[in-house]
């Protein structure tokens, strides 16, 4: 029973280690993107026009994380029974799907970049500055969908290393060139946002280029060439759309979530302080505490889908439990990390007092609203996903999110004009409801499904 107990845990850390540095590497990367624009002016208005400039790209990190996601269901699957050829199959069909949805994302970015600011912002100044940002950055929208969906498939088999090297290059590359070219350095002139967009796309480029090499040329467990490619089953896909299109769904619906959320801050007229600043702030902290949370959640669905792709239904349901009480205590300890950064990182923003006040008021709504998204991504990303019970994940998160936390966040924003960090709550309170609703389901018996039965 030790023996099973540690193998357990060594499981979960040799997953969510790797996954947890790759996330920290992401955050470094933002991180750096912030505090170079933070510092850039001190109005914070290329903080605000990056932040939301980038929401067309959040919404496609979302869907192409919603394709390879409901392919993970499957591969986690048929990677414990050892069925290679079908995982091969599954990649095809995955790839080809980020690819057409990156490419439309990217022609929509680049085309219509001031059109799409309007949604966030009505500021003219901060409409023109990230239509700037937008129409360069949309332009690497297609490789970062292909590299994006082939990490996260890459997870679902155990090999998560090469996504390691490949962020920790792409960061080196961004963090110079930003440093470069936002700040005009070694020759350059001063390019300010356009700067930061250039080294995003070369960023995002170089990244693409090592996932693809090492795809092609250096893995050796699935042996996936070019040709495969072309792979596709129809039995396959009819299952992937049975099962993976309530994980697509949940993720698109999740994204315009988070964009919604984007606008309402955007739109908020009557605060002392600038919301959307302050809320790319806390992004940043909250994003840098929970590197370890979604290592978690992708643990879980590898270990939970793999046990039952071996027919353990009694250890995925034992495991299942035990990953549920560790979601707790790590959103916990996210929010403690939360509430130690906050003054730290604020105080080294180049921003109005006005808006550093609220920010940290808004670090107080974030942290708390983080113990209950580790509960939910856990259950929904992780353990309910790994075990095929995609319907219920997708009917409880957007239920949640589009009839009770969209219209409560709306209302206190702009009927009642409630303050911001109270409005931040009310806008997230679909991630309280979400966490007690898994936690009762998952100590049910009817969330397991064996889907790699083909």
């Amino acid at each position: 029973m030790k023996s099973q107990t540690r193998s357990f845990y060594r499981e979960i850390i040799s997953i969510a280690l790797p996954v947890a540095f790759q996330n920290l590497i992401s955050f470094a990367a933002a991180m750096t993107d912030s505090l170079m624009l933070g510092r850039a002016d001190g109005d914070g208005i290329l903080l605000s026009a990056s932040s939301l400039a980038n929401q067309p790209f959040y919404i496609l990190s979302l869907i192409c994380f919603g394709i390879s996601s409901a392919v993970s269901v499957f591969t986690s699957q048929y990677w414990g029974k050892g069925d290679t050829e079908k995982i091969r199959i599954l990649f095809s069909m995955a790839i080809r799907l980020s690819a057409s949805f990156s490419a439309i994302t990217g022609f929509l970015a680049v085309m219509f970049p001031r059109q799409i600011m309007t949604v966030y912002s009505s500021s003219p100044e901060i409409i023109e500055l990230g239509a700037q940002y937008l129409r360069i950055v949309g332009a690497a929208y297609l490789f970062y969908g292909l590299s994006s969906t082939f990490i996260c498939l890459l997870r679902s088999i155990e090999l998560v290393n090469i996504s390691v090297a490949a962020n920790i290059c792409t960061f080196a590359v961004n963090c110079f060139l930003n440093y470069v070219l936002i700040y005009g350095k070694l020759g350059f002139s001063p390019m300010g946002i356009k700067g930061a967009a250039i080294a995003t796309f070369i960023a995002r480029s170089v990244e693409f280029l090592i996932i693809i090499t090492y795809v092609f040329f250096g893995d050796k467990r699935l042996s996936f060439s070019v040709k495969s490619l072309v792979f596709w089953d129809k039995l396959l896909f009819f299952d992937l759309c049975k099962f993976g299109l309530p994980v697509f769904f949940n993720e698109l619906f999740l994204g315009l979530s988070s964009s919604v959320h984007a606008a309402i801050l955007g739109h908020i007229t009557y605060s002392s302080g600038d919301p959307v600043t302050a809320n790319s702030i806390c992004g940043i902290v909250q994003q840098f505490s929970t590197v370890t949370l979604f290592g978690v959640a992708n643990a879980a669905a590898v270990i939970v889908g793999k046990a039952i792709g071996q027919g353990n239904t009694v250890y995925a349901r034992k495991k299942a439990h035990s990953l549920l009480f560790i979601s707790y205590l790590v959103g916990i300890f996210c929010a403690l990390l939360i509430l130690l950064l906050k003054t730290p990182v604020i105080n080294f923003y180049e921003i109005s007092a006005e808006t550093k006040a609220l920010a940290l008021e808004m670090m107080n709504s974030v942290a708390l609203i983080t113990v209950f998204i580790s509960v939910s991504s856990v259950s929904i990303v992780g353990i309910l996903r790994g075990a095929g019970d995609t319907k219920f994940g997708v009917v409880t998160e957007l239920s949640a999110i589009w009839f009770i936390g969209i219209p409560t966040g709306i209302a206190a924003a702009f009927v009642f004009d409630m303050p911001v960090p109270l409005v931040i709550i009310l806008m997230k309170c679909d991630e309280f409801i979400k966490a007690a609703v898994c936690t009762v389901r998952i100590f049910g018996k009817k969330w397991i499904n064996t889907v790699a039965e083909r």
